[in-house]
């Protein structure tokens, strides 16, 4: 009891001995939650200066810009958070509606809290490593270090059970707040003792929500039914004098002598000492008012920044914002607007505010009962000339007068109205319509700036005087001296002198008592052009107001320039006379400068302020500006701006999308690593100074040699890079002045963009490889190309040295054919007319070797004879004994040493028989199966069998041995070009694998049938079965016509020409010309032959060109032509056929040949028997010989080979394309068939191939390797080496050494 009464008594005695609060709040951030909040239950700082909220929806930080729900966010964390305690240097422990929770503010993730199961938490107090826990269900404490968790409600086993809402420390005791009153817990003894609430009635709730730990001595308690004190030494709680009946939810202490009281009626400010109480509350009409009445929370700053949690987010307020706004509604009570250009307070009090809406007089800025008056244009009862107030004017009897653009007027305190006056000069020219300024002189005359009128000099008393409103007045305009008719200011110096402001004009200065007018001159001596506005201050000096500047002019007349603002681009709008400073405002905002010192300080930032004015009795500055008046404290000191220490990244959006998942401690980092695709950033940062008024602002570079600061917007924090290439930055982020000077630590933030896989440096170096491969490549392919180039121009040096030793042995062997057909044709005579049978074996040598001889000249003009492909159209066939033919190609074979040691056998059941047939060709097959019975027999006891015989349907010839045979798979591919069987046997033996082919080849072209039977090391047998139809039966004379038929012999070689004549005279009526147009001039005068024999090469007219004359005459063309010729020429004989030559004879030709050719082509006009059966000799059969689909590809392919034989750039891909067949199968095909992949394949046929052209010995090594495609004589040669076993060389020399 004794301490209460002291309480009160000392409440009594402070009311009387202290001053009223001084803390006004005026102005308020208010900062609204998301959609998914609204409710601010708890406030808490980091070692940073963070600010955390504790909201309905989960945990927010704000930075003083932008407010951020926290990192890492489970569905279980969107929960209410009803207390926040800091822990430690990175933590921050969570009292919410789920139990307690762990926040580590440096790594922005939640953590668990081991061991702890509680729900419903709302209130949370650290006492060293003790956390004390209070949740609806008890109190509990959880050991930091430990990480031990006990319910210390079982321990005190009393009333203190559940529902707790707050705990304080007081001294060594714990104050719990409980739904049932206020409980003092001692830890160590676990001792309780409540405490009561005054006049509480028995069954009512003693509800506590906040207790504040105010002093040593103080500490209040905050319940549904006011404020309390508790005093430690008395059972009862203490009742304040204030706040009784009113909830109290919040409390936090301001500074020593201020506590801040939430309630759900608003904030309250209590001063304990004063014992005053400063309600504040939420205005719908202000943005700046409290968010909300409804307190949640109260938290101070350790700056002493206040933040008020609202029901609709939250409220911060700072000491720094010393300005208090009064917008215009609040002390007018209406909507209309004003921008103010004059404010002025009478003596009586009364606020008189002239703008461009009119005049309003107000005793007040604050809300108050008393109706304000505004003169308008509009107003019927406060009526004013114009709503554009340029000027108020009280003068030295107190009287008020207003200058407008409607004039000057005169203002009544009996009638609270207005009288007007229109003042013009003598000659009623000029007028003061539009007034701009007014001032007295001392002699009692009204000066009137005025616009086109220049000033007017009126005497008061004249004014005050006139009935209508009517005065003529002096005018000062430019006739007598003035700058400019448009005058903005006039003001009275000591000296009587009235300065003249003309509007980015100049000055001039008017004598009052001689009307003496002179200009006033700069610093420079030049007219001040640039004055905008003036003032005299107490001490007689002029300031006049430039753009950035002031002139100052003092009463001795010294002229100084001050720059005052730093950007020098700020037009002063209005000036102040404030004791030692003079206060200025401009574009940029309010500016204090020392007179003396001419020190300069930003008072307040932002432009805007049109006019100022100062009360003495306040000590503060009214800032007029548009639809509010400010006011700023005169004399205090100016706060200097708080410098941060260091910039803080407080949020990353990447691509639009936040960046800095649960974990990543955003704010703690300096180094950031992106991807490539991660390069739209816009980083938000925060200096943390959360009371920033003085136009400060951030500002950013990228550190570099020539580095450029860019700022900011004063309430901007946003950096936006966008479309930032990959590499390494280095930003700087610092706080900066007006000046551009950097006030803050500069903070380094390393930002990494990573290169994309295809920029990185290991790509780089791949790239630097590939190019470095590229131009090797490119310089081995001009390489290559120059080798092949010249390659080309060595094989068309080779080839055209081969063309044209062709070309001389084909024009040589053409000269030869002539007499050795001479030779033939006589002996072929002979050997059917001798009988002796010793002169027919010398005839039949000669014959035999002619025949030799002309193989030899044929190969020689042949170019590709082995690769015979021509129809039967071609054959040269000739009257030959089969059996005696055969016998003398084995007695070639037996007579060879190579092979003497073999038992040949021949068996012949027709012993003499005549056949139609190609004589060379005949050898050949003969001689190719032989030399494959020969070369594949057995060392030992080989057998070689020749059968000749008949059969159904012709002749038969078998050729069989004893030797090593052919394997099963190897039959169907035997006839294929250059095939040779995969077995080591058959590999080990010389061959090409062409022999087989060609005999087939001629077999058909003949129209005969070969078969093959081999069984694998028992010998192989070969049948050959020649028709019927290739007999040969000798005409009888009976059948020969007696008329003596007439033959036109064209021949340019006179002995061959006789000797055919001499040959055929005996038969034929025979004439003979020298080219073919003799022959067609004979045809047409005397004689029409009925068989022609003509050379093919001829001067004037060649032999085919004459046959293309006669088919196209009726008479001549169905006369039989035979053209002789010497050159085996496919494309003379092509053109010969086109043309209509009936037969093509070779030279050297066998004369009795000739004959029977001769005869069939005359029969075959008279005898329809004849012309069937020379047409069954001349046609050629289609041989239907079974062959497998497999040797068909075989043979394709093959060809396919053989046709690109000189191509060296010849691929396997180009074989299976033209094949037609996919690279795959062709690889499966090939390696099925041959045993070889397909590269070997074909290196296999180019090298059968070149063994075939250096056997025919009529080319050198080069030439043949060009021929096969290759270009490279050493690798030429290797190829060559490796499927022969030789060099090409050697090669040759065998062959020589074996023919010699």
């Amino acid at each position: 009891m004794h301490n209460y009464i002291l309480f009160l008594t000392c409440w009594l005695v402070s009311i009387f001995t202290t001053p009223a609060l001084a803390v006004e709040f005026h102005y308020f951030r208010n900062v609204p939650l998301d959609a998914k909040a609204s409710t601010v239950h708890a406030f808490a700082q980091d070692s940073l200066g963070l600010l955390w909220l504790g909201s309905n929806n989960g945990l927010y930080h704000y930075d003083g810009y932008t407010l951020h729900a926290a990192p890492g966010g489970k569905s279980e964390y969107q929960t209410y958070i009803y207390s926040i305690v800091v822990l430690d240097g990175s933590r921050l422990a969570l009292g919410t509606e789920r139990g307690v929770g762990l926040y580590n503010y440096k790594k922005d993730c939640y953590e668990d809290l081991p061991m702890v199961d509680v729900s419903d938490v709302r209130a949370l107090l650290l006492v060293g490593d003790t956390l004390w826990i209070g949740s609806l269900k008890g109190l509990y404490t959880y050991d930091i270090k430990r990480k031990t968790f006990s319910s210390f409600t079982e321990k005190l086993k009393s009333e203190l059970t559940s529902q707790i809402y707050a705990l304080a420390q007081q001294g060594d005791k714990i104050l719990v707040g409980t739904y049932n009153g206020l409980f003092e817990v001692t830890p160590e003894t676990a001792a309780v003792r409540q405490l009561a609430l005054p006049e509480y009635r028995k069954g009512a709730n003693q509800f506590i929500n906040a207790i504040l730990v105010f002093d040593q001595e103080h500490t209040y308690i905050g319940t549904e039914y006011g404020l309390y004190i508790y005093a430690d030494d008395n059972v009862k709680l203490l009742k304040t004098p204030h706040l009784q009946k009113l909830p109290v939810k919040s409390m936090t202490k301001r500074d020593a002598e201020t506590l801040l009281i939430g309630t759900d009626d608003g904030l309250f400010v209590y001063g304990p000492e004063q014992q005053k109480l400063q309600r504040i509350k939420h205005d719908a009409r202000n943005p700046f008012s409290l968010a909300n009445n409804i307190i949640w929370s109260v938290f101070t700053s350790r700056t002493g920044d206040v933040w008020v949690g609202t029901d609709l987010g939250f409220s911060g307020w700072t000491e720094r914002w010393r300005e208090r706004k009064f917008p215009i509604y609040q002390f007018t009570h209406s909507s209309n607007g004003n921008k103010f250009y004059q404010i002025w307070r009478d003596r009586s009090g009364w606020y008189w505010l002239g703008g461009d809406n009119g005049l309003i007089r107000t005793p007040t800025f604050d809300e108050n009962e008393t109706e304000p008056y505004w003169y308008r244009m509009d107003a019927a009862k406060y009526a004013l000339p114009h709503n554009r107030v340029r000027d108020i004017y009280e003068d030295r009897e107190g009287m008020l007068w207003v200058a407008s653009d409607g004039g000057v007027s005169l203002f009544h305190p009996e009638t609270k109205s207005f009288k007007s006056f229109m003042i013009v000069d003598s000659s009623g020219r000029k007028n003061a319509k539009w007034a701009y300024d007014l001032e007295e002189d001392r002699n009692g005359n009204l000066w009137v700036a005025t616009y086109m009128g220049g000033v007017f000099v009126v005497p008061k008393e004249g004014l005050k005087k006139a009935i209508n409103g009517y005065v003529i007045g002096e005018s000062y305009d430019q006739s007598r001296g003035l700058l400019a008719n448009f005058a903005n200011q006039v003001l009275l110096d000591y000296q009587d002198r009235m300065w003249v402001l003309f509007y980015n004009r100049g000055i001039n200065v008017i004598d009052v008592h001689t009307r003496q007018t002179s200009e006033i001159k700069g610093v420079d001596g030049k007219a001040i052009s640039d004055a905008v506005f003036m003032l005299i201050d107490a001490e007689g000096t002029v300031w006049v107001g430039e753009h950035g500047r002031l002139l100052r002019i003092a009463k001795d007349g010294k002229k100084e320039s001050i720059a005052f603002d730093p950007h020098g681009k700020g037009e002063v709008t209005a000036m102040e006379d404030v004791g030692d400073h003079l206060w200025v405002a401009n574009n940029v905002g309010v500016w204090k400068i020392h007179k003396k010192t001419f020190h300069s300080v930003l008072v307040r930032y932002g432009g805007g302020v049109t006019t100022l004015f100062y009360r003495t009795d306040t000590k503060d500055v009214l800032l007029g500006g548009i639809n509010e008046v400010v006011v700023l404290p005169a004399m205090g000191p100016i706060e200097k701006p708080r410098s941060a220490s260091t910039i803080v990244l407080t949020a990353m959006y990447i691509n639009n999308q936040r960046f800095g998942a649960s974990g990543y401690g955003l704010r703690y980092r300096h180094e950031i690593v992106l991807e490539h695709q991660q390069n739209n950033l816009r980083l938000e940062f925060s200096d943390l100074d959360y009371g920033n008024q003085l136009g400060h602002r951030l500002a950013y570079a990228f550190k570099a040699p020539n580095e450029t600061w860019i700022p900011l917007e004063q309430d901007d924090n946003r950096i936006q890079l966008s479309n930032l290439q990959s590499g390494d930055y280095t930003l700087q982020v610092a706080k900066i002045d007006m000046l551009g000077q950097v006030i803050s630590e500069i903070s380094l933030y390393e930002i990494k963009v990573n290169y994309p896989w295809y920029a990185t440096i290991w790509a780089k170096v791949i790239y630097a490889l590939a190019m470095l491969g590229l131009l090797l490549w490119i310089l081995n392919f001009f390489r290559v190309r120059n080798k092949l180039k010249w390659e080309r121009r060595e094989r068309k040096k080779v080839m055209e040295l081969s063309r044209m030793k062709m070309d001389f042995l084909t024009a040589v062997s053409h000269d030869l054919k002539n007499p050795l057909s001479l030779i033939m044709a006589p002996v072929s005579q002979l050997m059917l007319k001798t009988k002796n049978p010793d002169n027919k074996k010398l005839l039949d040598g000669v014959h035999r070797n002619a025949m030799k001889i002309n193989n030899l000249i044929q190969e020689v003009m042949t170019f590709e004879k082995i690769d015979d492909r021509s129809d039967v159209g071609e054959l040269i066939t000739s009257q030959l004994d089969i059996t005696a033919f055969v016998e003398r190609c084995l007695n070639e074979w037996k007579q060879l040493d190579l092979y003497k040691h073999m038992e040949w056998r021949f068996v012949s059941d027709i012993p003499n028989f005549l056949i139609q047939t190609d004589a060379a060709k005949l050898e050949s097959m003969l001689n190719n199966l032989l030399s494959n019975a020969c070369k594949y027999s057995k060392s030992e006891g080989a057998i070689v069998e020749l059968y000749l015989g008949r059969s159904e349907k012709g002749i038969v010839f078998t050729i069989r041995d004893n030797g090593i045979g052919i394997k099963k798979k190897d039959l169907p591919y035997v006839f294929s070009k250059f095939y040779r069987a995969a077995a080591d046997e058959v590999q080990a033996i010389d061959g090409t694998g062409v022999g087989l082919y060609l005999v087939r080849n001629y077999a058909g072209q003949l129209g005969w049938t070969v078969e093959l039977d081999s069984q694998w090391m028992e010998g192989t047998t070969v049948t050959m079965e020649i028709p019927v139809s290739s007999a040969y039966v000798v005409p009888s004379d009976e059948e020969v016509e007696k008329e003596r038929k007439k033959l036109l012999i064209v021949e340019d070689n006179e002995e061959l020409s006789s000797f055919l004549r001499l040959a055929f005279e005996n038969i034929y009526d025979c004439r003979t010309v020298v080219d073919g147009r003799a022959a067609i001039e004979l045809i047409d005068h005397s004689f029409k032959p009925d068989m022609i024999v003509s050379d093919a090469i001829m001067p004037r007219m060649d032999g085919v060109e004459m046959v293309r004359q006669l088919r196209k005459r009726t008479d001549t063309a169905i006369i039989p032509v035979i053209l002789l010729t010497a050159v085996r020429d496919e494309q003379l004989q092509r053109a010969g056929i086109a043309a209509g030559v009936d037969a093509f004879v070779q030279k050297p030709f066998d004369l009795e040949l000739l004959k029977l050719q001769m005869q069939q082509l005359l029969l075959k006009k008279t005898t329809l028997q004849t012309k069937l059966r020379i047409d069954e000799l001349c046609e050629p059969r289609e041989q239907q010989i079974a062959v497998s689909p497999d040797e068909q590809l075989l043979n394709k392919i093959t060809q396919v080979i053989e046709d690109a034989m000189d191509d060296s750039d010849f691929s396997v891909q180009r074989l299976a394309d033209e094949a037609g067949v996919s690279a795959k199968q062709l690889y499966r095909k090939i390696k099925q068939l041959t045993g070889h992949t397909p590269v070997t394949y074909i290196r296999t046929v180019r090298m059968k191939k070149a063994a075939l052209l250096l056997r025919q010995r009529k080319f050198t090594v080069a030439e043949v390797m060009y021929m096969v495609g290759y270009a490279n004589a050493s690798y030429f040669s290797k190829c060559f080496q490796e499927e022969f076993g030789t060099t090409p060389k050697n090669y040759m020399d065998q062959l020589n050494g074996g023919s010699a």
